[in-house]
């Protein structure tokens, strides 16, 4: 079996420490200790080691890329795993072909295979040397180094990704950061990244205010920006008050006292620096009616097709996000109680939150569909405990749901299925709309319906919001074309409304308007 680990991913801000990397690549310790020995670059030289992510998984990448005309002293192409690997000496041992040639034979320490080598000059030295290390040979030894793989390049910014001193800091964060949702430690981790690259890499133990202000100024310079450096008001305060949570916490470890006690207040921005920012351009989002339309004009000759349907009908049922539809079990949704469980403990919901969720009052028609799509699940052989949308493989027929003794089938890992069940939905349109569109479409829903203000909190509620302002404040806002054309209707009926008053009332309001402009 392949053993190129070209599945697995590990995230580039996170910090990972050996058994990290045990648990997330299914390896043994001593493979870890094969991987420094073949080039993969710990953070610092202190013990137990610690591994940047992004360091790893171009490690990996390197090792898969790298060919046989390219390989280093001891380094062998395997043919079984597809990667480069520096196998134990030991284990090394020359054949001479009939043709005259002679081979290398060894055993990888990635997989049973037996990776074949024709050597070079090099070769042979490093093996002579190794057999006896007295034997003096042409060529010096060539140690394995770490590969120029070990330092990865953000293409978008040219940054280098390296690893450092901060890291083992980070890894000991990140212990700390453990009580929050894995999307709000990634972010954080982002701007800590944002802060080490904006300070090359300085240790945090030496930094001074000078440094924090250094960092604010370039957040301020981000929301002007007009390339790639520039910054949502959202993404920059976000950013601000991440730094600040993080100074506040290194100040109370160990080595770290000694940091100017209000170093977390420099990174704080003025209010006047989001104002000079430009607004950014609202999301786009459809009405109900544009939503059912679009629905509608989606394919469905095939299961996949129905599953697109499906998934885009259910997103606005429930005003759900991506990752929690593709998490979704068939049991979760209860059609005769209109109802949609949100079990945190089985899917993947935002900050764990579970939730029953009443169906929003949308148009029959999205009912319809995914009514009509348990039903096709349930027909094929899908049980209450498999995914409401399965993986391609089981609605093309490249495995058989009704196959005797199955385990449960797992939910898909990402939310890819539901970006293209959005991009397939408005593939006609000019306006792309993505799979957070439903939320604001659901949203914007609620301030065109007479509700009181209890029905408005529990519209909200269900939409897994604690509060309505919540909803407000970054759902369903308008669009400045949909701003205007209310504001001209406003205009127009208060034109209208003018002219039905009788030519007393209209006197008296043209007089009133005469001593408010001289008062």
């Amino acid at each position: 079996m392949s053993r190129s680990y070209k599945g697995i991913r590990a995230k580039k801000n996170r910090v990972y420490s050996v058994e990290d990397l045990m648990r997330l690549y299914k390896v043994s310790a001593n493979t870890v200790s094969n991987w420094v020995r073949a080039g993969l670059r710990p953070s610092d030289t202190s013990k137990p080691y610690v591994f940047l992510g992004a360091v790893v998984t171009n490690f990996h990448k390197e090792r898969r890329a790298r060919s046989r005309k390219n390989l280093r002293a001891g380094e062998f192409k395997c043919g079984g795993c597809k990667l480069a690997v520096f196998p134990d000496l030991d284990t090394v041992f020359e054949r001479k072909l009939e043709n005259g040639k002679v081979m290398l034979f060894a055993e990888c320490p990635e997989c049973p295979s037996r990776p074949v080598k024709i050597p070079s000059q090099r070769d042979l030295a490093l093996l002579a040397q190794h057999r006896n290390p007295k034997t003096t040979v042409d060529w010096q030894h060539e140690e394995i180094t770490p590969a120029p793989g070990g330092i990865g390049i953000d293409a978008k910014k040219n940054v280098l990704v390296t690893g450092s001193e901060n890291d083992r800091v980070v890894y000991k964060w990140q212990t700390y950061a453990g009580r929050f949702e894995e999307r709000t430690i990634d972010q954080h981790l982002a701007a800590i990244r944002f802060c080490k690259e904006t300070t090359h890499g300085k240790p945090f133990g030496q930094f001074t205010t000078a440094d924090a202000a250094r960092i604010r100024e370039t957040l301020k310079q981000s929301l002007q920006a007009q390339d790639y450096n520039r910054k949502s008001k959202s993404t920059v305060a976000h950013t601000a008050s991440q730094l600040v949570a993080f100074f506040k916490w290194l100040r109370k470890q160990d080595g770290f006292k000694r940091l100017p006690q209000d170093i977390s207040e420099y990174f704080k921005l003025p209010k006047s620096a989001y104002a000079k920012s430009l607004p950014r351009r609202s999301k786009a989002y459809p009405s109900l009616k544009e939503a059912e339309a679009l629905m509608m004009g989606m394919p469905s000759r095939s299961h996949m097709d129905r599953r697109a349907r499906a998934i885009f009908a259910l997103a606005f049922i429930g005003a759900l996000r991506a990752d929690t539809l593709v998490s979704l079990r068939i049991e979760h949704v209860d059609i005769s109680a209109r109802r949609i469980i949100q079990d945190a403990s089985v899917l993947r919901a935002k900050n764990g939150k579970s939730l029953n969720i009443c169906w929003f009052p949308v148009p029959e028609s999205f009912v319809e569909v995914v009514t009509e799509w348990v039903a096709l699940l349930r027909s094929e052989g899908f049980k209450d405990k498999d995914p409401l949308f399965p993986d391609a493989a089981w609605l093309t027929g490249s495995k058989d749901p009704k196959a005797m003794g199955r385990d449960i089938i797992l939910p898909m890992s990402t939310a890819q299925a539901v970006t293209e069940a959005f991009a397939i939905a408005s593939r006609t349109k000019s306006e792309k709309y993505s799979p957070h569109s439903a939320k604001h479409t659901i949203a914007a829903e609620r301030d065109k319906r007479s509700l009181t203000q209890e029905q408005r909190k529990a519209w909200s509620e269900n939409m897994g919001h604690e509060t309505e302002q919540i909803t407000q404040s970054h759902y369903g806002k308008l669009s400045e074309d949909r701003r205007m054309q209310l504001f001209e209707e406003i205009l127009a009926n208060k034109a209208i409304e003018f002219t039905t008053l009788s030519d007393a009332e209209k006197a008296k309001l043209f007089d009133a308007i005469v001593d408010n402009v001289f008062a």
